[in-house]
C-alpha cells in the first residue's frame, strides 16, 4: 500500500489552515476516516495515498488554483520531512542530504522514488512517482526539494532546468519558471531537476555530524522497522528500483535478497494477486519512458534487463501496440 508520514499530510492542512479552510472541514470534506481506524502501532500513522491525492484535489479546487501543489511546496519546512527533514539539515553539504533522501525517503512517504545521476558538470534528480500519484502530489514533491537546499544553501540557488510530466498553460509554466528561476520543461516523459555539479559540496549551514550520525541510526531503524511491515510486493518493487540496471534480475536472485526461497515469495505473491513477472515488466515499464530520450534503444534494452534487441522490441509492442522507432517518432 502506497502510503505517507502523518506528518507529512498535516502540514498540507496547517497551510490549508493559514489560508482560511478549517482542517475539520477539510478532513469531512474529503470523508477522511483514517485516524478513527488506527489501531495502536510502534509506527507514527501512515496515510494512503488515496486521502493525501483527495486532500490535494480538494485544496486546489477549494483555493481555484491549478499550481496548488506548486505553492505548498515552496512554503515546506524540514520538520515536515520528520526525521528525513533534521538528518538532511544536519547533513554536511548537498551530496551528503541527497544520500539521506536516497536511503530514507520512504520514512516521509514510498508513493515514489528518487533516482540520482551524476556526469562531469550537471548532476539529475529523476522523481519515480507512482502512476496514482496527483500532478499536486508531484508539484509539491519537486518544489520543496529546491525549496528545502535553498533554505540550507542559498536563496538564490537555482537549477539548470526543470522537467515535469504535466502539461501547464503558458501562464502557470510562466510561474514555475519565475520561481525556479531556470527553463521549465512541461509535457516531459520524467519529471527532473538538473543542477551543476559543483552544487554538490557546496556546505549546508546547520552542518552538525555528531546530530547527523544519530539521526543515521534512527533512520535506519524506522526503516527497518517500515519494511518489516510492508507487503512483499512493495519490498520486490524497493528491490528492482534500487538497482542500477535490470540485467540477472530473475526470481531467484531476488529470493536470495529476500532470504525466502523461490517458491515462498511465488506463494506470498499469489496471495497478493500478483507474480514476480509482472513486476519485474511494471518496472520495466517505468523505468522505459526515462530512458528514451537519454540513451539508444540497444542500451534501452540492455538497462531494462532484456537479452537481445529482438526481446525489447517485442515486449515494446505489446505494451504500446507500436515499434520503438515509432513511439520515438509520435512524441518528438
Amino acid at each position: 500500500m502506497k502510503t505517507l508520514a502523518d506528518h507529512y499530510f498535516c502540514s498540507c492542512l496547517d497551510y490549508l489552515e493559514a489560508k482560511g479552510l478549517a482542517s475539520h472541514a477539510v478532513l469531512n470534506a474529503i470523508e477522511f476516516n483514517e485516524y478513527t481506524n488506527k489501531q495502536s502501532q510502534q509506527l507514527a500513522p501512515r496515510i494512503s495515498l488515496k486521502s493525501y491525492n483527495a486532500l490535494l484535489n480538494y485544496a486546489q479546487q477549494a483555493l481555484n488554483d491549478p499550481l496548488f501543489g506548486f505553492e505548498l511546496g515552496k512554503k515546506i519546512r524540514t520538520a515536515d520531512f520528520g526525521i528525513l527533514g533534521y538528518l538532511i539539515e544536519s547533513s554536511t553539504n548537498l551530496a551528503s542530504a541527497i544520500t539521506a533522501l536516497l536511503n530514507y525517503d520512504s520514512l516521509v512517504a514510498n508513493i515514489g522514488r528518487a533516482q540520482f545521476e551524476q556526469q562531469q558538470t550537471l548532476c539529475k534528480i529523476t522523481w519515480l512517482a507512482d502512476p496514482q500519484c496527483s500532478p499536486q502530489a508531484v508539484l509539491r514533491n519537486m518544489t520543496a526539494w529546491v525549496s528545502v537546499v535553498r533554505q540550507l544553501l542559498n536563496p538564490q540557488l537555482s537549477p539548470s532546468c526543470v522537467y515535469f510530466s504535466t502539461h501547464f498553460s503558458n501562464t502557470e509554466q510562466q510561474r514555475l519558471t519565475d520561481w525556479f528561476n531556470c527553463p521549465v520543461k512541461a509535457g516531459a516523459s520524467f519529471n527532473q531537476i538538473e543542477f551543476p555539479s559543483n552544487y554538490l559540496t557546496l556546505p549546508f549551514k546547520t552542518d552538525n555530524s555528531q546530530i547527523n550520525a544519530m539521526l543515521k541510526q534512527m533512520s535506519e531503524q524506522q526503516l527497518s522497522q517500515f519494511k518489516s511491515q510492508q507487503l512483499l510486493t512493495e519490498k520486490i518493487n524497493h528491490i528492482l528500483m534500487a538497482k542500477h540496471d535490470l540485467q540477472d534480475c530473475s526470481l531467484l536472485r531476488t529470493a536470495a535478497a529476500l532470504n525466502m526461497t523461490p517458491r515462498t515469495v511465488q506463494r506470498y505473491l499469489k496471495k497478493e494477486q500478483t507474480t514476480f513477472a509482472k513486476l519485474l515488466e511494471e518496472e520495466q515499464k517505468r523505468r522505459l519512458l526515462t530512458y528514451i530520450p537519454h540513451y539508444s534503444l540497444n542500451n534501452i534494452a540492455f538497462m531494462l534487463g532484456f537479452n537481445d534487441q529482438s526481446s525489447f522490441n517485442r515486449a515494446f509492442k505489446r505494451w504500446y501496440h507500436c515499434s520503438p522507432r515509432q513511439f520515438i517518432k509520435n512524441n518528438n
